[in-house]
């Protein structure tokens, strides 16, 4: 029987959680010989992904220091990941979205000439610096990819309209057949945090675009949760920015700081939420199906489909557009849809066969 090696790199912890299901299909077939990369782009808040979905990882690099500036983590992962893959000889490499991790690793698979595959491909703003560094990494892994796996009809025009050289294929989002798992465990070691008020909200600010904008967004946290009837969560981004101006913003007002979970207890507690206000691409993905009211700090994004067809709304950086726009979802004068834009929850099958498909074609 054919056999082959495939080389399946992350870092960042929602990297782990859209590989996870695709790595539990490859590295469980007979004959595929599975290689785990972990680069520890976001080793702080990834301490168990893949072992909790029984997935083996080989490498550990922890290549992320504190204070490293981006080129200097890129740079990193560009020799690190080139020496594995020069020891390794991987048939193909794969990687997911636009981190710095997906981007180097594709120069590096690149250079060495390994055949690369690329995970939720074709998500676009048009915009090379919106978000930053995003938009320009995922742009550049479409030049290498032989075969891109994207989760919507629109990503897929997306690269056709650029004549990306690699093969497309639709398959859906596989964080849907994550969150489909995950909804099934029960949480180990999430906080309680009872219910206190009518509303919940739960916010989450992350992103480089936000970092100018952060005293505007917190400012509207801030007088969201004056109101007598909203309690409002905020998770510390490890990120020093955001995580310095969060403490300043917050620590004498009402917004209760809670530090990061793991990502299964994460998202029951999102569950108990009336309404998230997130820069975060993942939660745009999530919170559809999850059935929560989304309210995107952002002006514009690559996930359209989200807007488009009334999972969430855009509400950018403005404050007195967060505040009106969040009491209109809580009261609700705005209409959410529920379900996901972005297929069934097979999203991993359909890639491993495309993939076991493509090799055996080419062997």
């Amino acid at each position: 029987m054919m056999s082959v090696k495939m080389a399946v790199v992350f870092g960042t912890r929602p990297e782990a959680i859209k590989l996870a299901p695709l790595g539990q299909i490859l590295a469980h077939l007979p004959n595929v010989g599975y290689i785990g990369i972990n680069t520890g782009q976001h080793s702080s808040l990834m301490p168990s992904v893949m072992e909790r979905f029984g997935v083996p990882t080989a490498y550990h690099l922890d290549l992320l220091a504190p204070g490293q500036a981006l080129v200097e983590l890129q740079t990193r992962i560009l020799l690190e990941t080139t020496r594995i893959l020069v020891s390794e000889s991987p048939d193909l490499v794969i990687v997911q979205g636009d981190t710095a991790t997906a981007v180097m690793t594709a120069w590096a698979a690149f250079h060495c000439g390994i055949p690369l595959a690329h995970v939720e491909a074709g998500l676009r703003t048009h915009r090379p610096m919106t978000p930053f560094p995003e938009e320009t990494y995922r742009r550049t892994i479409s030049t290498f990819s032989r075969w891109n796996f994207a989760p919507s009809a629109q990503a897929a025009r997306n690269l056709r309209r650029e004549s990306a050289p690699g093969k497309i294929y639709i398959t859906g989002n596989s964080v849907v057949d994550a969150l489909h798992q995950i909804l099934q465990w029960p949480p180990h070691s999430a906080p309680t945090f009872p219910k206190q008020k009518l509303h919940r909200v739960v916010a989450t600010i992350h992103r480089r675009e936000n970092h100018p904008y952060l005293s505007n967004i917190f400012k509207a946290l801030n007088t969201l949760a004056a109101y007598e009837n909203i309690e409002l969560f905020f998770p510390l981004h490890p990120n020093p920015v955001v995580f310095s101006t969060a403490l300043e913003a917050f620590s004498q007002g009402p917004v209760t700081l809670i530090e990061p979970m793991d990502y299964e207890d994460w998202i029951h507690f999102l569950r108990t939420a009336d309404l998230i206000i997130s820069d975060s691409g993942g939660l745009q993905e999530e919170a559809p199906i999850l059935g929560i009211p989304l309210l995107i700090a952002r002006e514009e994004t690559e996930r359209p489909e989200v807007v488009r067809s009334g999972y969430g709304y855009l509400v950018g950086h403005d404050y007195r557009r967060i505040v009106a726009m969040a009491r209109d979802s809580l009261s609700g004068q705005l209409r959410f849809h529920k379900g996901s834009p972005y297929g069934d929850g097979h999203a991993s099958e359909r890639i491993a066969y495309h993939l076991m498909r493509a090799i055996h074609l080419e062997k």
